[in-house]
Parts: structure tokens; sequence; C-alpha cells
């Protein structure tokens, strides 16, 4: 079904939306640690991607704060994860592990609007794969994998950097999750096991401990 020129895909087969590479990772138990090194896959974390003329008059009317500047993030009280990509694109996320209940709950008020010009679904949940990683050696990590400058004090908190990552076009985000340095890595979802195959190459060859796990909800 077409409306508003993108192609609704809320009635799509859930066997769709099935996360390839979940079997190969296992379920972390509880929530990580500051101490914890890990790279996690959060792609079953509910997200909302907005894009397009009338996205930031849906967050306003939501009452919902968006970042300032593109290539920012900030941090709702309710823990939802806002990124701010373009003057008219955004991306909402669920806290990695939490239900997402928030999230079904904006994406039902944003379906359901009653705004002439509100944005168009951008699928991110249907077409980026999520990995977060978090610890005291995921800076170093990032280094082996992105050319791009990452380092803490290059990419600060609430930064976001659209660049190359795992030889992917990527977007990372700066949130410090789980009280530790940590980074949001989102990319192409047809790319998930070979983004896969080289954290862990890259993660073994620190030995830094690194654990690769995905959360449950």
């Amino acid at each position: 079904m077409v409306a508003n020129g993108s192609v609704d895909l809320a009635g799509a087969d859930p066997a769709l939306r099935r996360n390839a590479i979940a079997h190969r990772l296992p379920l972390q138990a509880g929530s990580p640690g500051a101490s914890d090194n890990l790279v996690l896959d959060c792609t079953d974390t509910e997200r909302l991607g907005l894009r397009g003329p009338g996205t930031m008059d849906w967050l306003a009317a939501e009452g919902l704060a968006a970042p300032e500047a593109v290539n920012t993030a900030v941090a709702l009280p309710c823990g939802t994860g806002v990124l701010r990509l373009g003057q008219q694109e955004m991306l909402l996320m669920a806290p990695p592990g939490a239900s997402g209940e928030r999230l079904r709950e904006l994406r039902r008020a944003w379906r359901e609007s009653a705004l002439p010009s509100k944005g168009y679904d951008a699928y991110r949940d249907e077409g980026w794969a999520w990995f977060v990683v978090s610890g005291s050696a995921a800076p170093a990590l990032m280094r082996r994998i992105s050319m791009a400058d990452l380092r803490p004090e290059s990419l600060k908190a609430g930064q976001v950097a659209q660049t190359r990552a795992l030889h992917l076009d990527v977007v990372v985000a700066r949130l410090d999750r789980f009280g530790a340095v940590s980074y949001d890595i989102f990319f192409d979802i047809a790319s998930a096991a070979f983004a896969l195959d080289v954290l862990t190459e890259t993660a073994e060859g620190l030995d830094a401990g690194f654990r690769l796990v995905r959360l449950a909800a």
C-alpha cells in the first residue's frame, strides 16, 4: 500500500522483521555495567526514523525535545534517544533492553496525527542494523574499525558522525550508556552479518575481553 508517496509496511509479515544474526549471539543477562567491554546487537530494539517536511512540526506537536543542531543527539526524560540527522530528519530509539512501548506509542501517535505535513517514515527499524560498542576499550575498538576520529575528546557525548566504519556507510552516536563511553552504530541491515564478522575479528584482536551479545527487551 502506498500513502503520501511512501510504502506502508505497517501490515508486513512479522517474519520479514526478524533479526537475521540474532541466533549468532548469546543473550546478555541483566543490564551491562561500566566495566564491561561489550558489542551489543540492539537491532531488535524499537526505533522510529522520520524525514521530510513536517518532521520537526510533528515533534513539536508531541512536546518532544529535539537537538537544535544537525549531527547531535539528546536523551529524553523517558529514556528515548533522539538523533538529528538532517534539518528534517530524525531517529528516535528506545533504550537498549527496554520494552519499546514508548516508541510504539510515538509511532501510533505519528500515524494518527492530523497534521497536514508530519514527515515520512524512513523505515529505520526495517532498514538499519543497530550495534552499541560500550566499555573502557570502546574507543580502541572504534579506532580499529574506522579511519574517522571517533576518540572521546573528538566525538563528544551528544554528538553524531555520519561517516565510514566497518567498511560501510554508518551513523555513529555518542550516548555513553551503562555508565561507560559507548557508541551507537547504525548501518544497512543487509550488511549485518558482514559487520558482525568484522567486529568479532577486531574485538578478538584487541584482547580486551570484549563480549558480543544481544539484549533482550
